[in-house]
């Protein structure tokens, strides 16, 4: 039961910060994001992740790996996707905030 609360925690703040762009003000989002690119780093990975598979290791398994297996996709590169994910998915969804809020002026909530 609690690994299960777990995923269900990770998966809603996972889509929570990806379409955060949609709905909250880029600004604080690249705040945010900054916090969490140093969570991971100070803490080798994901809280949740160390909780989800009980590993706390330096190769230990990232809640989107998991996700990956789940639904069938198994050849693909650890360290690449672990940089993908790290730092270039916050700096899209900054400058998708940006594009969205300075350029084509819609508001956010907060």
């Amino acid at each position: 039961m609690k690994k299960t609360l777990i995923i269900i925690i990770h998966f809603l703040l996972t889509i929570i910060a990806w379409t955060s762009f949609l709905w909250l003000s880029w600004s604080l989002i690249a705040v945010l994001s900054l916090g969490h690119i140093v969570l991971l780093e100070s803490c080798n990975g994901c809280f949740l992740s160390h909780a989800q598979f009980n590993d706390k290791n330096k190769n230990n398994t990232a809640f989107y790996e998991w996700w990956f297996e789940k639904i069938g996709i198994k050849n693909y590169n650890r360290n690449k996707l672990k940089i993908f994910m790290r730092y270039w998915v916050p700096l899209i969804i900054v400058l998708l905030g940006i594009v969205l809020q300075e350029i084509f002026k819609i508001n956010v909530l907060i």
